[in-house]
């Protein structure tokens, strides 16, 4: 097998919203906010980095928001069959409905979601989108192509980035393409992180095409998980896609976005950080390293924040 291509790879380098007129009386109480933060700094430690850098009413939303997609997750994951997994998320479903009512649905996590929704005008579209992507994530089998991993990414990952953008006060076009671009890099950086457990379980996370035109034998990795040339070759692939949406990212919807939208775009930066350390280790999926946490993503994060952009020097052309 060919080597894996050498790529010189070089990624990307303070508004509240509004409440609405009339809006109900919070319900959260500061014991239900930190529920979220300790939920999301323990299952999803990136995004809690990212959320540091969002003003105090903006960082709570997106707490709850997050957290509410570690519960959907959750819910899937203990249920014991497909009948238990679609009355779970059918709860769930019913749950965000009734934030938009007089009567909600009451926890720890839905008081703090439906807060955002009334304080801050959290559209319905985003949390519907969520219960669907992970029930449907269930039933779904390997994605045939990078096409399904894209729309993963923009149905699932996109769907955290767009509340938080109306929780600052953000509805742009550039800002929300940038959203969207930022999910389909985070699902093809989830793609590839969760390859060696998903092999495992005898999943894979990785489109069927990319595999087939890398001549992986998926067979073989089921009976045994490991790096091969011709996997490295498929992870290469793949990573460059996500690496192309985060240039776009960069040079053209973040610096057209609103500069009070940047918290939230900020998303990037683990991807971007991510990404890099996967071509380190020559895209072998199942280095250890990648599975342990980069001390310098909240460098990478401060850096972008104080200098108000995600371009670099190598973005800028100097």
């Amino acid at each position: 097998m060919r080597p894996v291509p050498a790529t010189g790879w070089r990624l990307l380098g303070s508004s509240r919203g509004r409440a609405p007129a009339g809006a109900p009386r919070p319900l959260a109480t500061p014991g239900d906010v930190e529920y979220c933060r300790r939920l999301v700094q323990a299952n999803s430690y990136d995004s809690y980095l990212v959320s540091l850098f969002s003003p105090r009413r903006a960082r709570e939303a997106a707490w709850g928001v997050r957290a509410l997609d570690i519960e959907l997750a959750s819910a899937g994951g203990r249920a014991t069959s497909q009948a238990a997994a679609q009355v779970r998320f059918a709860y769930w479903s019913g749950a965000i409905k009734s934030l938009y009512s007089t009567d909600p649905v009451l926890t720890p996590v839905t008081r703090v979601v439906y807060d955002a929704v009334h304080g801050l005008g959290i559209s319905k579209t985003w949390l519907r989108r969520l219960v669907l992507e992970r029930e449907h994530a269930l039933e779904r089998p390997a994605p045939a192509t990078v096409a399904d991993v894209e729309k993963h990414g923009e149905r699932a990952y996109a769907c955290l980035i767009h509340p938080h953008l109306e929780a600052l006060g953000v509805r742009d076009m550039h800002a929300d393409n940038a959203a969207r671009a930022i999910g389909v890099a985070t699902a093809v950086a989830e793609a590839i992180r969760s390859l060696p457990q998903l092999l495992e379980q005898r999943r894979c996370g990785l489109p069927l095409d990319i595999l087939e035109q890398h001549n992986v034998n998926l067979d073989d990795l089921y009976d045994h998980p490991r790096s091969t040339p011709a996997l490295q070759e498929a992870v290469y692939a793949l990573a460059t896609t996500g690496y192309t949406r985060l240039c776009g990212v960069a040079e053209l919807y973040a610096p057209n976005a609103p500069r009070t939208a940047l918290p939230a775009l900020l998303a990037a930066v683990p991807v971007k950080v991510w990404l890099e350390r996967l071509e380190r280790a020559n895209f072998d999926a199942f280095d250890a390293s990648l599975q342990q946490r980069s001390l310098r993503v909240l460098w990478r994060l401060w850096r972008a924040n104080r200098r108000g952009t995600l371009l670099d020097a190598t973005n800028r052309g100097k």
